[in-house]
């Protein structure tokens, strides 16, 4: 394969085209030539570790305008809330490649800290507080930023990815708690090692495909205590960091561990954490179960708050993210099928959406923009997960 260049795959982005085969190696092709990369393509590359593909051809295209390629001209029909809506859509849609970037930044910081204590040697978190303020910038630019985690790295070391996913979701809700920029760095460096003392867990017991022995659990269970120690003891880190570590486990009824604590007991950042902990593991795969559908995690957190968390904390995070967060799919009651564009706080019931499939579900080709606040005949019956609709939805976005 001569004349081959290698991109960087932070470069790579759904739609594009090349003119010539695209390879992950010599011996493993991507895309054929002429065939447009999808998002389960870049969602492969990421499970891979995979930072560079090669081709020896050339771009001959790349969308780069969100819904379609439809730009505010295109859209002149829609009305002034749905303009918007489809603005910062757009936007979101342009901010993936920076995300990821962020994200393996933090990975690779995340890493080294991680390898320090595994040989409890002090660390330095330096880098890591760099990519706290590049993660609050960004959720700060747009608080859908989180769409773009869902699916990635999944296969990987699931207590580096969890907890940066986790980091995403806390500052959102730091952000809507108004947080002073002090706080949010402290909350976001305290979520990013909250894992921590999973390292001194038995790797037999974190890697179980199968229900733990009481035993067991009881194992896991130290490590809020192994973490926050490690912690002080090896790094700088401030109490109000390291506290997440040791309580975010605890639970606002007083049933959570290591000591019972309830209510105001439970410091606000561990309180915070805990809701952004549990969303994250439900809508991502684990050893033992299969992922929950965004809907379906937010109803259990909804579910559960009155004794598990923070009813207040809990209100800020549902009016952040809404009972419908951007990308998940619903089926409306002329069985038309549609993605979650957009919502309002106010209103979390009644979101934008852009339709997928008319109501014999067929695929729809043109732009549909079908807001429910405005169509008051139309409204959501359930909630689908992809593989229900037989879609990835970073294709349909």
């Amino acid at each position: 394969m001569s004349n081959m260049r290698k991109i960087p795959v932070t470069d790579l982005k759904p739609g594009m085209i090349f003119s010539k085969a695209v390879y992950v190696d010599k011996n493993n092709m991507l895309i054929p030539a002429n065939v447009e990369l999808k998002e389960s393509d870049l969602k492969k590359l990421a499970t891979w570790g995979v930072a560079e593909i090669e081709t020896a051809g050339e771009l001959v295209s790349a969308d780069d305008n969100g819904l379609d390629g439809k730009n505010e001209a295109d859209i002149s029909g829609f009305s002034k809330y749905e303009r918007k809506i489809i603005h910062d859509y757009n936007e979101l849609l342009k901010k993936r490649k920076r995300l990821i970037e962020i994200y393996q930044k933090a990975r690779l910081a995340l890493e080294e800290i991680y390898n320090s204590i595994r040989n409890d040697s002090p660390f330095e978190d330096g880098k890591l507080k760099k990519s706290v303020d590049e993660i609050i910038q960004i959720a700060n630019e747009n608080s859908n930023i989180f769409l773009f985690l869902y699916g990635l790295e999944e296969g990987k070391d699931i207590f580096v990815s969890h907890a940066i996913k986790a980091t995403f979701y806390a500052i959102n809700i730091g952000i809507g708690m108004k947080y002073p920029m002090n706080s949010l760095r402290e909350l976001g460096l305290g979520t990013l090692l909250l894992n921590s003392g999973m390292l001194k867990v038995p790797l037999y017991i974190t890697r179980k495909q199968s229900n733990l022995t009481d035993q067991e659990y009881n194992q896991v269970k130290t490590h809020t205590l192994h973490g926050y120690s490690a912690l002080k003891k090896l790094g700088n880190i401030s109490e109000k960091a390291a506290i997440i570590t040791l309580q975010h486990h605890e639970q606002f009824d007083g049933k959570g561990y290591p000591r019972g604590l309830k209510n105001t007991e439970i410091d606000e950042y561990a309180r915070i954490v805990a809701i952004a902990d549990s969303y994250e593991s439900q809508i991502s795969n684990r050893s033992y179960r299969a992922k929950m559908y965004f809907y379906n995690a937010m109803r259990n957190l909804l579910s559960g708050g009155v004794s598990k968390y923070d009813p207040e904390i809990l209100k800020i995070f549902l009016s952040k993210m809404s009972v419908y967060p951007i990308g998940s799919i619903v089926e409306i009651n002329d069985s038309r099928i549609g993605i979650v564009i957009g919502s309002i706080p106010e209103k979390p019931l009644r979101p934008i959406l852009k339709m997928i499939f008319d109501k014999d579900k067929n695929r729809i080709q043109d732009t549909i923009i079908l807001n429910l606040l405005d169509d008051t005949s139309s409204y959501i019956v359930k909630a689908l997960g992809e593989d229900e609709v037989g879609i990835n939805i970073f294709d349909v976005l």
